[in-house]
């Protein structure tokens, strides 16, 4: 039996009196958060999705920042928060009511034996020498009680979900050859593709709204894109691996509210039935990175990015929305049968728990 639970909620362990975390605590943090910010949706091009290397599935990319961050972090050098400004007034205080809400919501309690189910509904564009599409994937990951037990993460098949015109038919059917692993996963403590276990790192980031932002400026620099579009992104990312608690979300949406360039760009904006104000900003590329919550009670509906003019992704019109992703959580009293470390027609390689994986016909 499904219990329906709130949205993005795992383990919740809410805390007045936790010490500030030490340097090498939040670059552990760093790395796990980065290097499984969203594996269940793919990545932000169809390029990384197909990675089956488990670094491939980053959301943002565990080396993007390189030595610049790392010395940053390690020098303790203040970030951008605050002194920029932030959000417009109205997004501002729609955050704000929001992290209100979210830090009252009680986090499902995961019992013995029982599972937190994280079903993920996705679209995202997949490009090539032809054209630019859409490609839709569900997923279904089922996070033990005891985390050292089995994790099962239910891939389901990939489909075109939208076209452009011929030039993306031609490469939509082009691509239609390529294999891409589907399936039921399962790997001890979540480690996935022969990774290492999983560990968000989610305890080691700060609470402090302030604080938060400012190591997100740091550790997302030297990135290939304006630091407020890398924190905007950051905070998607982490939002929808679905194990967010619930005072960490409270803070990342105070966090995005000192961003920036942010605003509200849709009260009514509608993911999978359901029905948020959508937060964003230009990423002055012609696309807009948005989050949506309904800030009437602190939930997370999910994130999408949007074509603003011509000129984007190619043959994409202005308008349309070029991937997105959308998150529920429920506890439940069993998680399905089967499946291996790399998943149908994947064996793995390298040492167990540090390796990858690669097609059997390779």
């Amino acid at each position: 039996m499904d219990v329906n639970q709130d949205e993005l909620t795992l383990l919740r362990r809410v805390r007045d009196d936790v010490d500030e975390p030490t340097t090498a605590a939040l670059n552990r943090g760093r790395v796990a958060l980065l290097d499984t910010a969203a594996p269940a949706v793919g990545a932000r091009t169809a390029k990384r999705h197909r990675g089956l290397k488990r670094a491939g599935w980053t959301g943002l990319g565990v080396a993007v920042a390189g030595g610049i961050a790392a010395t940053l972090v390690l020098t303790n050098v203040v970030g951008l928060a605050g002194w920029r400004g932030g959000a417009d007034r109205a997004a501002a205080d729609t955050l704000a009511e929001a992290a209100a809400a979210t830090i009252k919501t009680a986090d499902p309690v995961v019992g013995p034996g029982q599972y937190l189910k994280i079903s993920t509904l996705a679209v995202y564009s997949s490009s090539g020498e032809t054209g630019t599409y859409l490609v839709h994937q569900d997923g279904q990951m089922y996070i033990p009680a005891d985390r050292n037990d089995d994790w099962v993460w239910v891939r389901d098949p990939e489909t075109v979900a939208k076209t452009f015109g011929p030039a993306s038919e031609k490469q939509a059917a082009e691509d239609s050859t390529v294999t891409r692993p589907s399936g039921v996963i399962r790997a001890a403590k979540g480690g996935f593709y022969n990774g290492p276990p999983m560990d968000w790192g989610l305890d080691a980031l700060p609470r402090n709204p302030g604080q938060l932002l400012n190591y997100i400026y740091r550790v997302t620099a030297g990135q290939n894109v304006p630091p407020d579009t890398a924190a905007v992104r950051f905070i998607a990312d982490a939002l929808r691996t679905g194990v967010v608690p619930a005072d960490l979300r409270a803070a990342l949406y105070r966090a995005l509210a000192g961003i920036p360039g942010v605003s509200i760009s849709d009260h009514d904006a509608t993911l999978d039935g359901r029905t948020g104000v959508a937060f964003g900003r230009d990423e002055g590329n012609g696309l807009r990175q948005e989050i949506i919550i309904d800030p009437s009670i602190g939930l997370v509906i999910g994130e999408r990015e949007i074509v603003l003019r011509s000129g984007g992704p190619a043959g994409v019109p202005a308008g349309e929305s070029i991937g997105w992703t959308s998150v529920t959580t429920s506890v439940v009293d069993s998680a399905p049968s089967g499946g291996t470390l790399c998943g149908p027609g994947m064996h793995p390689v390298g040492p167990a728990g540090g390796g990858s994986c690669e097609g059997d016909g390779n």
